[in-house]
């Protein structure tokens, strides 16, 4: 018998298990191929569109990675000049929205499906029977057209138009109204700066311009283009990641942000600071400032106020910034106009404070707030008869709506409720009418974020489901009722129309809109009636703490709830994930006896609920923190569908609604609350479980004096006296082969690092990595492949790293109020030269190739985990059960990346150095006939950074950006040198630049 290779014999087997197969199995079907392929469209080649973010109402540019169809990856668009190519971390994971398997299939009628033609039918006849005000549409801004054809249609069926953003700058509007007597919209400017002063503006991490804002502020504390740097403080109650990334933290009472912008106006002037022009008004405004109320109103220091005061006069480029949503007290229009007058004192206004005038179709032209109020009083009179919601889910984010409806409902007076979203959620649960829209993917629109940037918005997808736009079918229904104005065409036809003026439109969609940003600030002067009632922030109730409201720098309002993503990214202060908590301080955890996950009632005059606490040090005694986004009753991923709960609470049910500032703007920063220990606890679901370094090699800093001394050849000492590494120096391009041009690497800033964690969501969306839940999170078993730890300090080495016992304060970690040394350092697979992983592995399932990448070869892994309890830093993670099952259901596998594997059950996986775009640029340089350059490969965190904190590239490839700043040797270590692992990250550590000097 001849003899036959384990090859071939494997071959045979297969051959004869298929045809024993075939008789029970199904007919088989034949692949079709396409008949007429797309010119533009090859197979296994990605093409990218431009188009535009609608997370929120900045206006980011995109670009959308589209596979066979498919889009598959959001990137911002480099020529954008809003974001520069960078993108948040809601940005990153919107792609889920078009795959979610909460999408409406169709209209539906009281719960039931519709064909289209009735639903519209239906809708035209309740807007025909419904008087003149008794139609009401209600949403957020859906963009400049879209906008305008809403205002067109409301006029149209006689319906009033309200747009509200429960995070719009509606105070700082108001403000320049007050103080400059224009109405125009602000703009921020930190690019040029040399002394920025926050007021509570957590704007590193809250707000519509936190990319912009992150960006600039890093281009003027970049100690490397500019050796002095600018400086950074903030005031504030809390350490938050604003304040983290801030030079000092002045402690101050929340609300009390305008008697400290007057009181610091005032030192400035008692320095010497003048203003342009008004100066006598200017000196009539501060005259009355008193440094001693402003002290005990603040809880600041006087000498403090004086101090920033006169550093601020001093300054030649400084700048003041007004206080965020959460801060927003019934007196946040005096607050702001305080903030824009000590600007104005300072030169500011103009140069680095923007004044700029709104677009006609502004929503910030609106009454926000204000308009919401009166609808919601006409909603529970009965006097509405039709609302209609775009883009918004007012029962569950809106104050009022939902207590307003079941006020006309049990009167018998409800208004037929259309919902247009495309998502299932608490608002369209309950609607009479659904009438799915598309998803930003499968949409046309744009966007003007400021004069001279208009964004374009395109289907880069055919809709999946049976939705239609919003307009087209708004329009059908007024036509159907009577109603006159209507427009030729669709939506579509609307928007080139719009754009006719711009130029080429293909040229336009290309470019994904036009950027001609004048820049230009409106001239202004002090209004001749102003007047600023800054005084302390009016809060009710009998609690002893302020509840601080805090926007969730991931959640959002609570739309991006129900985005598995944003639930399982650690929160990047707390590092909590998938529930609500209450921030407190030690001592309020003391005298409560309570600690981690420790369930509390918190009771404010408009309600209560009860949440788990955790405990920090990085909070004043007096407050209380609670973030916004969670409370869901609906949605797969937004509320607990497992246990039948709410998911968390929603902020909201604590504050009331009626609560309003000077002009009626909503007001957060408005209620007492206290606390009652419930004796129930959960688990915490903690990603890092420790704020300690205990002295180790893992965030580094360096005095800005040793850092100039050392740059100017003078050699500089350790910051921490003497040499951390116990091993010499080495060489990274070692430890690839000889022969090999590569030598791949990275470094990572961490001056730069804010710890926003868009680094880990754009890591999410490339590599396929899967969602566990809540219990497989708590458990410790998410799959994250960046882990971005938040040291605070230097940290002590006598207490345990992570102390299992709740009771335990050392559990509650190192934060003191004041101290913001906080060192944000992300962490991810080293790619080792002398990798302790690839040692242990018995089959071979991660070895180092030829390039110097510690390679993953998911096919031959046995899961037996040697690796990982080998690996120096804990980076590989293991899949303990098919989370590719049971976490990417209905559609979401589509959004899938066909580059990457999808790993099942029982194998160890980590971060790859994005190895499939090294893959993608090698074709190109081998056609070429030449190396693959440094600039044309990002990994997915590197191009997604918006301070540009990670260098990627080739360290053999001399003069490249990650040589170079890898050899940097006044700042740049390796992390855990002393174990000799030879890791292929460099960090370069973070700059203390000290006090600001008065």
């Amino acid at each position: 018998m001849p003899k036959i290779d384990r090859r071939d014999f494997l071959k045979l087997v297969g051959v004869s298990a298929g045809a024993a197969a075939t008789g029970c199995a199904d007919p088989t079907e034949q692949l079709i191929p396409y008949v007429i392929q797309p010119e533009e469209l090859t197979p296994g080649i990605a093409l990218t569109y431009a188009s535009s973010c609608q997370e929120c109402g900045a206006g980011c540019g995109l670009h959308v990675k589209t596979r066979e169809g498919r889009p598959i990856k959001l990137d911002g668009n480099p020529q954008h000049p809003v974001n520069k190519g960078t993108l948040c971390s809601r940005g990153q994971v919107a792609l889920g929205w078009t795959y979610h398997p909460d999408r409406w299939d169709g209209p539906l009628a009281n719960g039931e499906s519709i064909a289209w033609d009735d639903a519209i039918s239906t809708l035209a006849g309740w807007l025909s029977s419904a008087g003149k005000g008794e139609i009401a549409l209600l949403g957020g801004d859906p963009g400049q057209t879209a906008g305008e054809q809403l205002d067109r249609f409301a006029a149209a069926v006689g319906a009033e138009r309200v747009v509200y953003d429960p995070f719009a700058e509606e105070a700082l509007i108001s403000a320049v109204k007050n103080v400059f007597g224009v109405e125009a919209q602000v703009r921020f400017d930190l690019s040029q700066t040399d002394l920025v002063v926050s007021l509570g503006s957590d704007f590193l991490e809250a707000g519509t311009h936190q990319l912009e804002l992150s960006r600039q502020l890093t281009e003027a504390r970049d100690i490397d283009a500019n050796k002095t740097s600018a400086r950074f403080v903030y005031f504030g109650s809390r350490l938050s990641l604003t304040a983290g990334n801030a030079d000092e933290w002045v402690p101050a009472n929340p609300g009390s942000e305008g008697v400290l912008a007057l009181a610091l106006a005032r030192a400035a002037w008692d320095a010497g600071a003048r203003p342009a022009a008004n100066a006598d008004q200017m000196e009539a405004l501060l005259q009355g400032v008193d440094f001693t109320k402003a002290a005990s109103i603040s809880g600041v220091d006087r000498g403090e106020i004086k101090r920033v005061g006169k550093a601020l006069a001093k300054s030649q480029a400084g700048v003041a910034m007004p206080p965020s949503s959460g801060l927003r007290s019934r007196r946040a229009v005096s607050t702001a106009s305080a903030v824009l007058l000590l600007n104005y004192l300072i030169g500011a206004v103009g140069q680095r404070v923007r004044i700029l005038e709104a677009p006609a179709a502004h929503p910030n032209r609106r009454e926000g707030y204000k308009a919401l109020s009166k609808l919601t009083a006409a909603i529970a009179e009965g006097k509405t008869k039709v609302l209609l919601v775009n883009d918004a889910n007012p029962v569950y984010a809106y104050p009022g709506v939902a207590a307003a409806l079941e006020k006309a409902k049990a009167a018998g007076k409800a208004p037929k409720l259309v919902s247009f979203v495309s998502l299932e959620d608490e608002t369209s649960v309950m609607a009479d009418l659904v009438l799915p829209n598309h998803t930003p993917l499968e949409s046309w629109g744009d966007r003007v974020p400021r004069p001279g940037v208009r964004s374009l918005q395109q289907p880069t997808f055919r809709p999946l489901k049976d939705t239609r736009p919003t307009v087209d079918v708004l329009w059908s229904a007024a036509t159907l009722a009577g109603a006159e104005g209507a427009p030729s065409g669709d939506f579509a036809a609307t928007l080139k129309a719009a754009w006719a003026d711009a130029g080429s439109f293909h040229e336009l969609l290309q470019a994904g809109g036009v950027f001609a940003e004048s820049g230009a600030s409106l001239e202004v002067g002090l209004s001749s009636d102003l007047k600023i009632d800054a005084e302390a922030p009016l809060v009710e109730g009998e609690g002893e703490f302020t509840l601080l409201p805090i926007p969730s720098p991931l959640l959002g309002d609570g739309s991006g709830a129900n985005l598995p993503w944003l639930q399982e990214i650690a929160d990047p202060v707390t590092k909590l994930t998938w529930k609500s908590y209450v921030e407190i301080s030690k001592n309020t955890a003391r005298s409560l006896e309570v600690s981690h996950g420790d369930i509390v009632n918190v009771t404010t005059s408009a309600g209560s609920v009860g949440v788990p606490v955790y405990v920090r040090g990085g909070i004043m005694d007096n407050v209380i923190a609670l973030a916004t986004g969670q409370g869901h009753s609906v949605g797969y991923y937004a509320a607990d569908l497992e246990n039948g709960t709410v998911r968390g609470v929603n902020v909201n049910d604590l504050l009331p609604a009626e609560a309003t500032d000077e002009d009626g703007g909503r007001a957060w920063l408005t209620v007492k609350a206290s606390l009652a220990s419930t004796g129930e606890a959960k688990p915490a679901g903690f990603i890092i479980k420790s704020d300690n370094k205990r002295g180790r090699d893992l965030g580094e800093v360096i005095e800005l004096s040793s850092f100039i001394r050392a740059a100017k050849g003078h050699g500089g000492q350790d910051d921490h006296g003497g040499a951390h590494h116990a091993v010499k120096e080495f060489d990274a391009t070692f430890d690839s082969d000889e022969k090999s041009p590569y030598r791949w690497g990275m470094t990572i800033d961490l001056d730069k690092c804010t710890g926003c964690s868009a680094c880990i969501a754009a890591c999410y969306t490339e590599n396929n990595i899967p969602v566990v839940g809540e219990l497989e999170t708590v458990r410790g078993r998410n799959m994250d492949w960046i882990r971005l730890e938040r040291w605070i300090g230097e940290g002590d080495t006598n207490s345990p790293n992570v102390v299992t016992d709740r009771k335990v304060e050392n559990r509650w970690g190192n934060e003191e109020v004041g101290n913001n040394d906080v060192r944000n350092s992300p962490m991810t697979c080293q790619h080792c030269g002398a990798a302790p992983c690839e040692q242990v592995c018995p089959v071979i399932g991660t070895y180092h190739n030829g390039e110097g990448l510690n390679v993953m070869v998911y096919n031959r892994c046995v899961g037996t985990r040697y690796c990982g309890n080998n690996c120096s830093y804990k980076v590989r993670k293991f899949n303990f059960w098919d989370f590719s099952h049971l976490n990417w259901p209905g559609d979401l596998a589509l959004m899938l990346n066909p580059d990457v594997t999808v790993r099942g059950r029982g194998v160890m996986e980590k971060c790859s150095f994005c190895v499939q775009r090294i893959h993608t640029a090698r074709q190109p340089a081998m056609d070429e006939k030449r190396d693959i350059l440094s600039h044309e490969v990002q990994t997915a965190c590197q191009q997604t950074c918006p301070t540009s904190a990670i260098t990627f590239g080739n360290l053999k490839e001399t003069g490249s950006d990650v040589a170079k700043k890898s050899s940097d040797k006044n700042r740049s270590y390796y992390a855990l040198m002393e174990l000799n692992t030879r890791p292929a990250i460099t960090y370069l550590k973070k700059v203390k630049r000290g006090e600001v000097k008065g």
